[in-house]
């Protein structure tokens, strides 16, 4: 009997599809830099092979199309979009000590943390003389437009980083103020929608719609990977020394003696299989976090009835998927 697809593999291959060129000619603007350091080639050469970030071109291809544009127009600002999130990436990594990503070492376990700035600001330049380039391929009041977006949405992007940074090993941090970080980082996310509507040629109104989506979507998955990070005993361990814990956990703390039972296994050297299933039984019968996900749901319906005024099905339908499939198994 063949097993019925989840919604977020259909996801994926959509994503995967409206993703493919952009990602292609992102691999070959990094790999024709050749330097004298060959470490750094080497780092590169391996962040580039494990490099399939396919979420943030795939929105600006579904907000182009969703305005009813020309989606090849937008694959050079998807390309640069691609460039300036790896850059975050790659720069977060170190913030945050992470030695391992999607179960894979990133650049900083394999490299260091000097090469591994070193990458990211390699990034950074690049995506800031491609969006140069740009300049001469579209009118200027749209690319002032996308300047600004990218400058606001990111400098809150940064922020939101910093104010994570300053909660490091704060167990007493609440977890309202760990949403009001997600909702800051959720913003790069809606500068992907909104630039893909304005390049193809959205209404203001559409724009700011769809830059709403991006929000929303964007905070939906950050709290889906923080219930994911409940599973992964080494992402609880890292979280526990170098980030902010998950907010799930968070919202359990604010019973004094669900918040001690978590503690004891949080605090242990070693984080076991079996101490993170019985984490994710505590945070899954918690009453709060019931509370919480009821929220999350209400928040995804706002979303999809925002999107109801697009005529073009096929594309209402991937936006509906987005939201669906973030919100699968929670």
């Amino acid at each position: 009997m063949k097993t019925e697809e989840k919604i977020i593999e259909q996801v994926q291959r959509f994503l995967e599809e409206r993703s493919q060129k952009a990602l292609e000619v992102a691999k070959k603007e990094v790999l024709k830099e050749k330097m004298e350091c060959n470490e750094i080639n080497d780092a590169f050469m391996y962040y580039v092979k494990n490099w399939n970030d396919v979420i943030h071109p795939g929105l600006i291809s579904i907000a182009c199309e969703a305005v009813e544009g020309d989606v090849n127009k937008s694959i050079p600002i998807q390309v640069v979009m691609l460039l300036l999130t790896a850059a975050v990436d790659i720069h977060d990594d170190i913030i945050d000590e992470s030695k391992t990503k999607y179960k894979k070492p990133t650049v900083l376990a394999k490299f260091g943390k000097d090469i591994t700035l070193l990458v990211g600001d390699a990034f950074l330049m690049k995506a800031l003389a491609l969006l140069h380039k740009l300049e001469k391929e579209f009118p200027t009041e749209k690319m002032n437009r996308i300047w600004n977006i990218i400058t606001s949405r990111f400098f809150e992007l940064g922020d939101a980083e910093a104010l994570e940074a300053s909660l490091k090993g704060n167990i007493e941090v609440s977890p309202e103020e760990c949403l009001h970080i997600m909702e800051k980082k959720a913003l790069s996310f809606e500068a992907h929608t909104r630039i893909g509507a304005i390049i193809g040629g959205g209404e203001p109104n559409d724009i700011d719609i769809l830059g709403s989506y991006g929000k929303t979507l964007g905070i939906l998955m950050g709290i889906r990977e923080d219930f994911i990070d409940i599973f992964e005993p080494d992402e609880l361990q890292n979280r526990m020394k170098n980030e902010c814990l998950p907010l799930p956990l968070l919202y359990t703390f604010k019973n004094p003696q669900t918040k001690k039972t978590i503690l004891n296994f949080l605090s242990k050297p070693i984080i076991s299989n079996k101490d993170a299933e019985r984490i994710v039984d505590i945070v899954f019968d918690d009453k709060t976090v019931k509370i919480f996900k009821s929220k999350i749901h209400s928040l995804a319906e706002k979303a999809l009835k925002n999107i109801s005024f697009l005529h073009n099905q096929d594309v209402k339908y991937q936006l509906q998927m987005l939201i669906k499939g973030t919100l699968e198994d929670l």
